[in-house]
């Protein structure tokens, strides 16, 4: 099986790691305040149509 890495330091870690998929309560927290900031984004997809028009 492939070997997980933390999304933030890239430290390796088991799957039954107690913050999976991170290795540790802070690189949690790092990861929430990357959303909160906005350096995450989902971008919406602009050819949907509008609620309410069918």
């Amino acid at each position: 099986m492939k070997a997980a890495h933390c999304p933030i330091c890239k430290k390796e870690l088991s799957e039954r790691a107690k913050n999976f998929p991170f290795c540790s309560p802070r690189c949690k927290l790092i990861d929430a305040g990357n959303w909160f900031e906005g350096s995450y984004r989902v971008e919406a997809n602009r050819a949907d149509t509008p609620w309410g028009e069918n």
